[in-house]
């Protein structure tokens, strides 16, 4: 029996990002964090991604999303990576939030050659990258 990815059910990028602790890719190591006001709330600053998604960018080719693929990012990225553990990253270079916007019958996606890339930049960058929910750097509230 095939592991369940427990983001597979989540309808937003967002909400995946909140029940992926147990996958194993690597969404531990995109997420920087900050902490914010007062209170000291630890919140979601970006995805480390947003940092490189200009190099990455000038490699995306445009593939044609046939109609039994809509809505099911999940099955498209099984597909094209061999694993529907990658949606995550197939709506974020497709530009898009939600599996309800993935309808779209051509998206730009990173082809399966620049997949090791993107793995050892992450994996260069996981330390600082878990360094900032452990030290998050403080951001102050507006003063009213």
């Amino acid at each position: 029996m095939a592991n369940k990815n427990v983001s597979d059910s989540e309808k937003t990028i967002k909400s995946m990002l909140s029940v992926m602790g147990s996958d194993n890719y690597t969404i531990d190591k995109l997420i920087e964090y900050t902490r914010y006001g007062d209170d000291g709330n630890i919140m979601m600053l970006s995805l480390f991604l947003d940092n490189y998604q200009d190099y990455f960018s000038q490699y995306l080719v445009s593939v044609e999303v046939p109609e039994k693929y809509y809505y099911q990012p999940a099955y498209f990225s099984e597909m094209y990576y061999g694993t529907p553990g990658l949606d995550w990253l197939v709506l974020y270079f497709a530009g898009m939030t939600s599996l309800f916007e993935f309808k779209k019958p051509k998206i730009k996606i990173l082809p399966k050659n620049r997949i090791l890339e993107l793995t050892k930049l992450m994996a260069a960058k996981a330390y600082e990258v878990s360094d900032s929910y452990n030290f998050p750097q403080e951001h102050l509230a507006p003063v009213d």
